[in-house]
């Protein structure tokens, strides 16, 4: 509880500072005073005040605020205080200010991937090949397992990363995949297959496949078993390897997993190779329920066993670092990807195909800021940027309260050459609030539905 509660504010703390860095920036830039930066809300707790500006931590630690001179439309100012005033500065000067604040959001989760990309680096695979699927396009242009990938289409690879790249960047045409076998290099030009996948969000996603892979595939062998179901009941044991279901042969994981599932809970018997010795297994599958991520119900027959994980060599595993600005350019695809599958999720619980149970609030927040931080630096380094960027693109929600409900104003502003009537505005701030207040409700209300589910 006391490393959940640590995480949460350490987390909260850099997004809102950096959240409210980016107006506070921006509004010095353009001669606006800024009579308050307060990280949190309510009574002052304590700060310092450094000219006009009164900087300070305040007493609930669940947001932060820029307070500028003049930034309610119908404030009195004295004379002298007008040029520092927000209200009366050019409204593309006013949209460039508010949108500072999810701005700076993006740029801290490019910052950390950046440094992590640089100075850290992504653990990779060798671009070796270790599995060939048979009739595939690789198989009938000659490639062979042990082969060792130079180069596609001339551009040298390091790592598998670049192969899979490379082969989706040619959008389904030929590719020349550049090889190495023993002391010999060859040339092979192969036509990828359009094959389909469900992603995160359960969407079909097109990918392309050319049927090689540095990964070979993996076997059916039992890693653990679990307590209460058929496998543990009919003696099965973690490092038994399944090669076969009622005479129909097992070659991987995959194939005993589809069999099982497709049974419909009728018995089967498994062929078991433990040690020297082989067995058979009389197993009935059961129905097992769960929630995938988008909070739908999925059915699906079990044993009750587990897969032991990959076993990669580690002459195989390499850590790959990049470049200033190949990490940048990198940095700015991921968040712009992670951005891309925000939008995409918010537009789902909108249509009711994503679950609203997936909603999570604070207690949700800090139970997994508390996760990562005990998972290690670099988990919770990555949590923040992903959470940096879901408030971003929150915050850019043409919602009036939020940065983007204000954008949404000065844009109108813009459009109309003058300022929205001060009392349509207020009745939006009303009905944004009032919008807020009903998430918050509900999104409390399923952390602690969570928390007793569990």
């Amino acid at each position: 509880m006391t490393t959940n509660i640590f995480a949460f504010v350490v987390v909260l703390g850099i997004l809102i500072f950096f959240h409210e860095l980016g107006h506070f920036l921006v509004a010095r830039m353009f001669g606006v005073g800024v009579e308050k930066f307060s990280l949190g809300f309510g009574p002052r707790l304590f700060g310092r005040t450094v000219g006009l500006t009164d900087y300070r931590i305040s007493a609930i630690p669940l947001g932060g605020y820029v307070k500028m001179v003049g930034d309610e439309p119908d404030a009195e100012l004295a004379p002298e205080m007008i040029p520092y005033s927000f209200t009366h500065k050019h409204v593309f000067k006013k949209i460039m200010i508010v949108a500072a604040g999810p701005f700076f959001n993006l740029l801290l989760a490019v910052i950390i991937y950046t440094g992590f990309f640089i100075f850290i680096g992504t653990e990779d695979i060798r671009p070796v090949v270790n599995h060939v699927a048979k009739e595939s396009p690789a198989a009938q242009a000659g490639l062979q397992t042990g082969d060792l990938v130079v180069a596609v289409d001339g551009s040298t690879v390091a790592s598998w990363s670049d192969i899979n790249r490379l082969v989706a960047d040619g959008h389904g045409r030929a590719v020349r995949i550049s090889a190495k076998r023993e002391d010999s290099f060859f040339d092979v030009s192969v036509v990828p297959q359009t094959k389909v996948a469900k992603d995160i969000l359960g969407d079909d996603a097109p990918y392309y496949d050319i049927g090689f892979s540095g990964l070979a595939p993996l076997k059916a062998v039992v890693g653990e078993v679990a307590d209460g179901y058929p496998a543990k009941k009919a003696g099965m044991q973690p490092g038994d390897l399944i090669v076969a279901i009622d005479d129909q042969p097992v070659d991987s994981w995959n194939t005993m997993k589809a069999i099982i599932s497709q049974s419909h809970g009728e018995p089967m018997r498994l062929r078991v190779v433990r040690g020297e010795e082989n067995l058979s297994v009389d197993i009935v599958p059961v129905l097992f329920s769960e929630e995938n991520v988008l909070g739908e119900k999925v059915d699906s027959y079990r044993i009750g066993i587990s897969t032991p994980g990959l076993d990669i060599p580690d002459a195989d595993r390499i850590t790959i670092k990049r470049g200033f600005f190949e990490a940048v350019a990198e940095s700015v695809d991921q968040t712009y990807q992670i951005s891309r599958l925000t939008l995409l999720s918010i537009g789902k619980l909108i249509k009711g195909t994503v679950s609203t149970k997936t909603l999570g609030g604070p207690i949700m927040i800090a139970e997994m800021a508390g996760q990562q931080a005990k998972a290690g630096f670099t988990n919770l380094i990555f949590f923040i940027a992903v959470l940096s960027i879901n408030l971003a693109v929150l915050n850019f929600l043409p919602i009036p309260v939020l940065d983007g409900g204000h954008l949404m104003f000065f844009f109108i502003e813009a459009a109309i050459r003058r300022p929205i009537n001060v009392r349509m505005r207020e009745i939006a701030q009303q009905a944004g609030i009032f919008i807020l207040i009903l998430l918050m409700i509900f999104v409390f209300y399923n952390d602690i539905m969570r928390i007793f589910s569990s």
